[in-house]
């Protein structure tokens, strides 16, 4: 859905390009960190396992240090980051300030708020004076929310298969009941978000503790709002069990949509639904935790950018985003075809927002053919940007029109896989 994201919580291997330049003139570790950059990890992955003789230990860990947190392997990630940072490796400054971002990053995966609190300190007393305005302040949110949430345990969760008939709401969006031992919200299930969400009256229903926070939260179209915290103690989806979950808390204007008759009451993000380990998805309705993982024998096709899922398909990559209708295609997509594009379809304006307002963009309305396990799978009518988003750099973000097309949909997050049967 991405109606909204916390302004700062944007991991972000920016720079790096540069870095390579300036440092080193291996060819390959140009090529790799060109990836990174662009948030390919998956071809970054390909470069650095051909290329990997070719590279020095520090280089090595470097990569490492990336791919590891790209593939949600944060304690690897970490285990390598720890004594590039204490020796400093030879690494510039750009490249160490940078390590400290996925070093946050990690333990926000790990849901070690202090230790995400402290790597921003550390971050902004080494490198405060060469940071952009923007990125300082990027980081003074970050801090104020770990400050927040810095008494706040771990998630936990107790797994246990089950199998639950989702209902469709106004939005034809697919919702999940959370059960509190206060009361039941139906929730849409959303991977684009990158952390659950809830408006304020539903957060008193369900009597979450609420934390102030004064957080800046970021719509699409630019605006912003504020937003506290809510921490549910437990909470139960299916037969799992799930304690300790963070909560965004919204007004419930900002998740309304008034000019269809819509409100939205919470949100299931990407930190609940990873917790699961796998979760499957039919065409049917039903979320299903199984009771074994499933089994694959190919490559990864998942990767995570911050908290935002990435999936591969034909060799490019694209955010993953299961409360989002519709496939919508971006610039990067749009240069790559671009003459055939404009000899085949004509311009047309194309709206975009959330609750925090609309946008409109240059764009085209295509038909496009996907291949996906080896079956092609055609959409009509996507919306493919002309201008750029933000600093978006993948190819476009994957909705349920794709998802739709199969019988059932597997995410793992333990081995980084979404299959489509």
């Amino acid at each position: 859905m991405k109606h909204f994201l916390l302004r700062g919580i944007v991991f972000l291997v920016v720079g790096i390009p540069v870095f390579c330049r300036a440092q080193m003139e291996n060819t390959s570790f140009k090529m790799i960190c060109s990836a990174i950059g662009q948030k390919d990890f998956f071809k970054a992955r390909t470069l650095y396992n051909a290329d990997q003789r070719q590279l020095s230990v520090v280089q090595q860990q470097f990569i490492e240090a990336v791919l590891s947190n790209a593939f949600n392997r944060p304690q690897a990630s970490n285990q390598k980051i720890g004594p590039l940072l204490k020796a400093g490796g030879g690494l510039p400054d750009s490249l160490q300030l940078r390590l400290y971002r996925i070093r946050e990053d990690n333990y926000v995966k790990l849901h070690q708020y202090k230790a995400a609190k402290t790597a921003v300190q550390e971050l902004l007393n080494r490198y405060g004076t060469i940071l952009k305005e923007e990125e300082k302040s990027d980081l003074e949110n970050n801090l104020k929310l770990w400050t927040a949430l810095e008494p706040v345990p771990p998630q936990r969760v107790q797994l246990r298969s089950s199998r639950i008939k989702m209902e469709k709401d106004k939005a034809g969006l697919n919702n999940l009941d959370m059960i509190t031992e206060s009361d039941t919200l139906s929730c849409i299930f959303d991977t684009g978000a990158n952390l659950s969400t809830i408006t304020r009256s539903a957060a008193q229903s369900l009597k979450l503790e609420v934390i102030p926070a004064g957080i800046d939260v970021g719509a699409l179209t630019g605006n912003t709002v504020k937003a506290d915290l809510g921490v549910c103690k437990k909470m139960r989806i299916g037969n799992n069990i799930i304690e300790e979950v963070v909560f965004l808390v919204l007004p419930d204007e900002a998740l309304a949509f008034p000019q269809i008759g819509y409100q939205i009451h919470g949100i299931l993000g990407f930190p609940v639904i990873e917790a699961l380990r796998e979760v499957q998805v039919t065409q049917d309705g039903y979320f299903i935790v199984p009771e074994k993982e499933t089994d694959i024998h190919t490559a990864s096709n998942m990767a995570i950018d911050g908290l935002s899922p990435l999936i591969q398909i034909d060799g490019r990559h694209f955010t993953f985003d299961t409360g989002a209708d519709h496939t919508i295609l971006y610039r990067s997509f749009f240069l790559e075809q671009q003459p055939q594009l404009i000899r085949s379809w004509k311009p047309v304006k194309i709206g975009l927002g959330g609750a925090g307002g609309k946008k409109e963009y240059e764009g085209y309305k295509i038909s496009h053919t996907f291949s996906i396990l080896g079956r092609n799978v055609q959409l009509d009518s996507i919306s493919l940007l002309k201008e750029p988003v933000s600093n978006e750099t993948v190819y476009g973000n994957i909705g349920q029109d794709l998802i739709r097309k199969f019988k059932k949909m597997t995410l793992n997050f333990d081995r980084m896989f979404i299959k489509f049967d």
